[in-house]
């Protein structure tokens, strides 16, 4: 956690799949001790077939959850506000440039666009200006493009885990 933040990154996206109950609050209670915002990161909640109050039951340990690309895709719109309902903390929402039409008018704390194509980056950063989101970039592809974000702000994944 100290090299995250020693990077200047502000947020660590938690994921807990298969993570134990000790674990998670560990890593959140380090996270912030080191000033950073532990976010869950409830990834493709719809293979573990998750309801709402299930995705909230998730985040427990966080202090905002992230729903992704696929929850987007699997989840309806009444389902993100009941989310928004019954999650009091900040909710992160992240997509894929072609989900554009799917992003909620209200509710997300943060929308990232998921700029992992090198091919597509161009139009993706274009995309993000458009929502006025926060530019999501692959360690494996898009990262070396970082020089050019200018002053935008960005996430990317950076663990070496499996």
């Amino acid at each position: 956690m100290a090299d995250i933040r020693g990077s200047d990154f502000k947020v660590v996206f938690l994921d807990v799949r298969k993570v134990s109950e000790a674990m998670q609050r560990e890593a959140a209670q380090a996270a912030r001790r080191q000033g950073l915002l532990p976010v869950v990161w409830v990834q493709s909640p719809q293979y573990r077939g998750l309801r709402i109050d299930q995705l909230v039951h998730e985040a427990r340990h966080g202090d905002a959850i992230q729903v992704d690309d696929h929850f987007f895709a699997n989840y309806s719109l009444q389902d993100f506000y009941l989310l928004r309902r019954l999650y009091p903390k900040p909710i992160f929402c992240s997509i894929q440039p072609f989900q554009a039409s799917l992003v909620p008018t209200a509710g997300c704390n943060q929308l990232d666009v998921q700029c992992y194509s090198a091919p597509q980056f161009q139009p993706c950063l274009k995309l993000a200006d458009r929502l006025g989101a926060v530019v999501s970039l692959s360690s494996e592809n898009t990262l070396k493009y970082r020089s050019q974000l200018g002053q935008r702000s960005f996430n990317t994944f950076l663990w070496q885990g499996p």
